[in-house]
């Protein structure tokens, strides 16, 4: 949810000073021919976006370089020679020419403006060869650019065939000048530079709904709460195991009251609750199945801004946090065979941002099921403290785990005034890796 922005000039003015930093660092990185430092003095144009949730706009200089900041960084360039977002048809017979830059040394191009810009190929899936439009022709006549396009290799059937773009550039393929680069994956959000300036509110935003998951019929409060009595020695004994840095034993003095849904999914009573310092923790088939700690990027709240503890240096291999992880999973009583965690995960490594590190390993377990993809188990390891801030298994992926859920002296009763909704689980995970 969000709230739209009257956009006062002042409030604009705030946040055009606040990302012409961003620009300009942009802008020298790849080596554009610009004058340094871009200041707001430089600036033409500037629509500044009227979302609350976030901080950003679109930037047009006098030279009529282009620049969208969205997320805590520079989105989208294009240079006033920018033949793929061509509007004037006429202009085209600008574009023709010899081409003396053959795709591999494009490619190269691409490769070292992803670098430069503080990003790494693993976390734009650059590391896997990319989609390559070559020179458009026309007769005789030839343009000289390449267009170069990394796509995400996980598939969400969701997507209906499309192929999401991490990242895409356009080259010339005279000069090896990138005229172009959109940049669309989530793993590169960064935080929002801090304004002093509040703009006043003019209107509330829609309100997202749930979509997918599995609906959770709401029970009686006094189930609700006997239920999570008898389950919060588990929740104990699961973090004592499974080795998160959380303080046990949990009561229900440490349980956020205002953030606990207990009811019924698939006729299984399961828990979805915070706990006051932060940490979310569901429940399901007699035992925990994902618990998130309150820094853990993975949390809903962090995905957008990656909270401060999660940079740092990275004092651990990928395999080290792959060992981390099933040692969790082996203390948890569970089989790393039976579960299928003996294979590989796909991984998504710590990244760099200009001097820093998300110091953060990203390890996904998938089975295929067909085209659908079905996520086994899933963990987050800081690299820094080497120490697992969130973990999931998912129970409905291997029925065998499933446990009986403790005994309660309460009869099991149906909230009847109040109507089912999409549980607020971390069951559906499958949802939630598009950050990686």
């Amino acid at each position: 949810m969000f709230e739209f922005l009257q956009v006062t000039a002042e409030y604009s003015n705030a946040v055009l000073v606040a990302i012409m930093p961003y620009i300009s660092d942009f802008a020298r990185n790849l080596d554009l021919p610009i004058p340094q430092p871009i200041t707001p003095a430089h600036v033409r144009f500037f629509g500044c976006s009227y979302r609350s949730d976030h901080i950003g706009g679109r930037v047009v200089l006098t030279n009529d370089y282009e620049f969208s900041f969205d997320r805590g960084r520079v989105v989208l360039f294009r240079s006033p020679n920018c033949y793929f977002h061509l509007q004037d048809v006429n202009r085209i017979p600008e574009f023709y020419g010899k081409v003396k830059v053959t795709q591999k040394e494009a490619v190269q191009v691409a490769c070292e403006a992803i670098k430069k810009l503080g990003y790494t190929e693993a976390v734009l899936h650059a590391d896997r060869p990319p989609r390559v439009t070559p020179p458009p022709r026309s007769g005789a006549n030839v343009v000289t650019r390449y267009r170069i396009e990394w796509l995400d290799p996980e598939q969400d059937p969701q997507d209906r065939g499309i192929l999401r773009r991490t990242v895409e550039f356009e080259v010339d393929a005279v000069t090896k000048q990138i005229h172009m680069m959109g940049l669309m994956s989530k793993a590169t959000v960064r935080p929002d530079p801090v304004i002093g300036v509040r703009a006043p509110v003019m209107a509330k935003g829609p309100q997202s709904q749930p979509v997918g998951g599995r609906r959770i019929h709401p029970v009686s409060a006094t189930y609700s709460n006997s239920f999570l009595l008898a389950i919060l020695p588990q929740v104990s004994e699961y973090l004592k195991k499974a080795g998160f840095e959380t303080r046990i034993p949990i009561s229900t003095n440490d349980v956020d009251m205002g953030r606990f849904e207990c009811g019924l999914v698939d006729n299984d009573p399961n828990a979805f609750f915070y706990l006051k310092t932060g940490e979310r923790i569901v429940y399901s088939h007699g035992q925990v199945i994902c618990f998130e700690a309150a820094d853990a990027v993975r949390l809903p709240e962090n995905k957008e801004h990656p909270p401060n503890t999660a940079y740092g240096p990275v004092n651990m291999t990928a395999d080290e946090a792959v060992s981390l992880a099933r040692k969790a999973v082996t203390q948890l009583g569970y089989s790393i065979k039976e579960l299928g965690l003996d294979r590989p995960p796909k991984i998504a490594k710590p990244w760099n941002y200009k001097t820093n590190f998300l110091a953060r390993y990203f390890l996904n377990w998938i089975r295929r099921d067909g085209e659908v993809p079905v996520y086994l188990a899933v963990a987050e390891v800081d690299a820094t403290t080497k120490k697992l801030k969130a973990l999931y298994i998912n129970d409905h992926a291997n029925t065998n785990i499933w446990r009986a859920p403790p005994k309660i002296d309460v009869p099991m009763t149906l909230e009847t005034n109040t109507p089912p909704k999409q549980a607020s689980e971390a069951v559906n995970w499958r949802n939630q890796q598009r950050l990686v």
